[in-house]
């Protein structure tokens, strides 16, 4: 069977896939593939599950670097809730994940349709950052994406200014990625400003301000982050960022590296100044996380809005081309999101190579 005529299958296959109304179920399969293929695992010394249970007082019973307490949002809630045990905290974790890539594939399925929104969702499906969430469940950074997934859609002022504010709050990497996302926006024209690049600011500056506040009126002392950077020399973070090149390096998008080649290699001409705007942020990126030990974490939470700005525009200027450009890229991520599902899950921490979840369980069912 030619390469060509086996794409055309798969994508006639999502076609009507998307065509039925049961459409979401197909994603919640995958999401189900990948849950099994990842495996799912606790993040060691469930710092914020800890935290959930008394996040009014200095938690250095937990770990005396407690900048963990800088993330403010995702303890308080589960306080509220009364969800503070091991396993309510957990489950919530898990269901403010499905809720957000819910919330994803509703957003692009409004914009583009059930087909579109069957592939660009698998994308974020199996993507690093699912494989980081997944098996370190208890991570603030399931609502960290949540929050940020509206921002790549919407264009209201009050919506932008509140979703910077919770999402400052919950972990100041949010801003960063808002800003991002919010000057590609406006490099394509997508309905944003500067107003909305500075109401963004504003809304992250607020939201570490409400977390100041907290720490002030209880007394909290936290070690700040930046103080745990400061603890190693320049020599020390090149040794741990060089040690597994270049595995670390594909870890930051894994499959997803070979659909921002597809955008570059069909619209780079359409849009120049968009694409190496790009380049340079995930450039900026690297360099920001070139200084954290979770190198694939931090990399994909800051990156991801990016990536998904990357695609959407993409496809948007294969709409303005003939329905076979659009074919053409669609099948591509078809395949990519396909292989992307099956690909060996890993990521980098500390300077080392980790597997998921999964392998430890293979190990032991083989050994």
């Amino acid at each position: 069977m030619l390469i060509s005529t086996f794409l055309g299958s798969l994508y006639d296959k999502v076609l009507v896939l998307g065509n039925k109304k049961y459409w979401f179920l197909g994603l919640g399969l995958v999401f189900l593939v990948v849950v099994v293929i990842n495996g799912i695992a606790i993040v060691p010394q469930e710092p914020y599950q800890r935290l959930s249970e008394n996040p009014f007082s200095t938690r250095t019973d937990i770990h005396f670097w407690n900048y963990f307490q800088e993330t403010l949002l995702l303890p308080v809630i589960a306080n509220f809730l009364k969800l503070t045990s091991p396993l309510t905290f957990n489950l919530l974790c898990m269901l403010i994940i499905i809720g957000g890539y819910s919330l994803f594939a509703f957003l692009v399925f409004h914009r583009w349709g059930a087909s579109v929104s069957l592939i660009f969702s698998t994308l974020l499906i199996t993507s690093p950052l699912t494989t980081v969430i997944l098996t370190w469940l208890g991570m603030p950074d399931g609502l960290t994406l949540a929050l940020l997934i509206p921002l790549l859609f919407t264009n209201s002022f009050p919506l932008i200014f509140s979703l910077t504010v919770f999402g400052a709050a919950n972990h100041f990497i949010f801003i960063i990625a808002a800003i991002e996302i919010f000057i590609l926006r406006w490099l394509i024209r997508d309905t944003i400003d500067i107003r909305h690049l500075l109401l963004a600011l504003i809304g992250g500056l607020t939201g570490l301000a409400v977390v100041q506040i907290f720490h002030n009126s209880y007394q909290i002392e936290v070690v700040s982050r930046s103080s745990f950077v400061l603890l190693k020399s320049m020599e020390d973070w090149l040794a741990l960022n060089v040690r597994h090149l270049p595995m670390s390096v594909f870890s930051l998008f894994n499959m997803n590296w070979f659909a921002l080649i597809v955008c570059y290699m069909m619209f780079f001409k359409q849009d120049k100044r968009f694409y190496l705007a790009v380049l340079f942020i995930l450039n900026l990126n690297y360099g920001i996380t070139f200084f954290s030990l979770d190198t694939t974490r931090i990399f994909s939470m800051l990156s991801w809005g990016v990536f998904a700005t990357v695609i959407f525009h993409s496809y948007r200027i294969a709409l303005d081309h003939s329905s076979e450009h659009k074919k053409q890229f669609l099948q591509a991520l078809i395949l990519i999101g396909i292989i992307s599902i099956f690909t060996p899950r890993y990521f980098s921490w500390a300077g080392d190579i980790h597997t998921t979840p999964f392998y430890d369980f293979l190990k032991r069912l083989i050994l």
